[in-house]
Formats: C-alpha cells, structure tokens, sequence
C-alpha cells in the first residue's frame, strides 16, 4: 500500500485531524492515536449536531478506524518522556491542538523537530499560522461562516443556509493528506523534514475560489442565488409532477438547448427568438424558466428520468442521503463500503473517493477502545512490564 510503513502519531480532536488519519490509515499508514486517559477524543463522547442518534457513534467510527490507540497524559512529565521517545521513530506528526497547548505540552514544533529533524510536522489550525487571529480556535460551523460560502447560499431574501455537519473538516483532511504526502515525497528525495499546516478557513476559503476571485477581480460583492436570475436557465433545478426536485447541468448551453427542446417535446422554442442563443436565455431567464417549470411539471422523475436518457441533457436527481446509502453506484466504486465492527457486525461505512488499480485502499479494522493499544505500544518501544505498572500509578497512562 502507498503508505506502508509510514508511522503517523495523532494528537487530535473532534473531526478534522483524526480524519486526516484515517486517510492515511486506509492506504497502509501505522496510525497511533494519542488519547487523554480521562476520557479520549471528545468524539467519543458526542456526535454531530443536526445528525441523527443512535446508541453506536457512527461519528467516531467513521473518523477513527485502522488506527491504534494509546492514552497517555500529556501534561504529565512521564507521559511527555513516552511521547518524545515515540516521536523518535516516527516519520509524521498530526495534531490540530493550538500553539499553548502544544508548548506547554512540549509537543510544538520547534521541541520535536530537535528531537527528530526527518518528521513531518503537520498542524491543523482554524485561521493559519500567521496573522491576527493564528491563535484563535474554530469549528467548521465558524471557518464556514468566515470564509463567504454562507453568505452566497440559498436564495436570495431567505435565512443563510446553515453548513453540512464536517464540511469543513473533511475538505481540511483531505487537503491535508495531500499536504503530508507532498511533505513525505520532499523528504524522500532530501532526507528533510518540515512543518506543514492547513487551516480550516483557508481549506473554505479555496472551496469557494470561484466566488473569491470574482470579488477580488471586479472589487464587487457575490450575489446570493435565485432560481429566477440566473446567467443559465439550463443550470437550474425544477420540480416534477410528483412533487420532487431535479438538477439540469447543461454548462454548454448553446450545444444542448436544441435536446432540451426536443425532450420537452417543444421543438419550436429552439429558433425562438427569445431564446435561440445563450445571451437571449439569459436575457429573458425568468420568462423561459417559468416555460421549463410548467413543462417539467407535467411528468413524474420516473418518467422524465426515461426521457431525458435519450438526449444530450446533463441532470441528475436531487438525492437525499438515505436514498444513496443503497446505491449500487456507491457500493460499485468503493464509496460505500461493508466491514466488520466488533459490537454492531457487519455495518457499511463510507471508503475512499480514490480509486487505485495497484494499491486500492483498505479497512483493516475498526475504531479501537480508549487505550486499547497502550501496553502493546510501550513494549515496543522497550518499556518494561514494571515501567508501565509504574506509569499506571503515576496516572500517565490509562
């Protein structure tokens, strides 16, 4: 596997960090998980907000699994001595813990580079490393407010769309991941290590590049969508008879205007002349997509699904999360995948969104206990059966 003997320890919170982690994990990485005795990843203890609850964190499974677990008390001096000996052999460090917590733990940058000049350093912020609010923490829920993609959902007029529960963390481990591999590809060649670091915002921040580029390049704010001011009445959602909602993706306007004609069964709106280029639609949008709404209404999403088949028309339904929980599509390329968890058996869990013909990512086990891997990991390190009873009296170790 791309990862395969790569050592990662993780010292992180919530979503973001241990996400990263589990991207690393599936494409062969020895994750060890470093967790407070007292209680672990708060994950363990909470779920996501808006989401449904069940008596299995499916949260933490899904940001936890292929990885080991080692509770250690990091504010303890021997807990710290653990950690610092494990740094030693370790090829990447991740953590989205902030810059005080880190020094007083003795796990900054700086404290580990001197320890292993060849580790990856990988530091998940809120905000960056620089600037005025470098010490500041974050949620995605605040990254997502700050960074603009809220201020252009929904339409126009109505209350600002409230962000998808790890939006903002998932894009942020997976620029991360990308972060790390580029960082270990460097080293490869030059035997050196570094710190590299990706923030919340700026993972939004370059989500909603589009948008941020025509604010800087026109020095004018973003509007707020509507389906009636539209550039493309070709890019818009409709309604079918049986009260359910489509997405048409026509981005080539010009090109596929004469197959949505002749699918609608109105062949004579392509010579229209209030709609027979591009600039026309868009000039008279509201007019035409009044046109669309009424003619979409006219048939069920089984049979325009039938129809639209057969045309050079770009659509898909609006999906709901429960509906492709069950798509054959997602199971086909790995996006949802089956595994065995060891209280609730076989259960699907999301995979990887890369598809690999030679080392095609795994899942080999799931979310481990709070410390499950403590003792295993300090025998490996050369810590003796007395050493650890005594870490167990200090309280250092779970």
């Amino acid at each position: 596997m791309p990862f395969k003997g790569i050592k990662v320890l993780e010292m992180g919170q919530f979503i973001f960090i241990p996400y990263c982690g589990v991207h690393l994990a599936d494409f062969g990485a020895d994750v060890i998980k470093v967790e407070d005795p007292a209680g672990g990843d708060t994950m363990r203890a909470a779920g996501a907000a808006h989401l449904p609850v069940v008596d299995f964190n499916y949260t933490f499974e899904n940001n936890n699994r292929n990885k080991k677990s080692l509770a250690v008390d990091s504010n303890t001096e021997e807990g710290q001595a653990i950690l610092h000996k494990l740094v030693a052999g370790m090829d990447v460090f991740t953590t989205n813990y902030r810059a005080k917590a880190l020094k007083k733990m003795r796990m900054d940058y700086e404290t580990l580079h001197k320890i292993n000049p060849r580790l990856i350093y990988a530091w998940g912020t809120g905000w960056g490393i620089n600037g005025p609010n470098k010490d500041e923490g974050a949620f995605d829920y605040s990254a997502w407010a700050a960074s603009g993609l809220m201020s252009t959902m929904g339409e126009d007029g109505s209350p600002k769309v409230q962000c998808e529960p790890g939006f903002g963390d998932h894009i942020s481990a997976m620029t991360m991941s990308f972060a790390i591999a580029s960082a270990l590809f460097h080293r490869e060649k030059t035997g050196e290590g570094q710190l590299v670091s990706v923030s919340l915002w700026g993972s939004l921040l370059d989500m909603g590049g589009l948008s941020l580029h025509a604010a800087i390049a026109t020095g004018k704010e973003v509007p707020r969508k509507t389906r009636f001011v539209t550039s493309n009445p070709l890019c818009n959602d409709y309604e079918t008879k049986d009260g359910l909602w489509f997405q048409i993706a026509s981005k080539q306007s010009d090109r596929n205007w004469p197959d949505v004609c002749k699918a609608l069964g109105k062949p004579e709106w392509e010579k229209d002349p209030r709609f027979n280029s591009h600039a026309k639609r868009q000039q008279n949008c509201k007019e035409l997509i009044l046109l669309l709404d009424a003619a979409f209404a006219t048939r069920t999403m089984a049979e325009w699904k039938q129809i639209l088949k057969g045309y050079n028309v770009h659509w898909s339904p609006v999906r709901t999360y429960l509906e492709i929980s069950s798509d054959p599509q997602a199971f086909a390329n790995g996006y949802i995948v089956e595994t065995e968890h060891r209280t609730q058996g076989r259960i699907n869990v999301t995979g990887e969104p890369v598809h690999m013909s030679k080392t095609p990512p795994k899942i080999i086990s799931g979310t481990p206990e709070l410390g499950e891997h403590t003792e295993e990991i300090l025998l490996d390190l050369g810590f003796g059966w007395e050493d650890i009873a005594n870490f167990k009296e200090k309280k250092a170790i779970l």
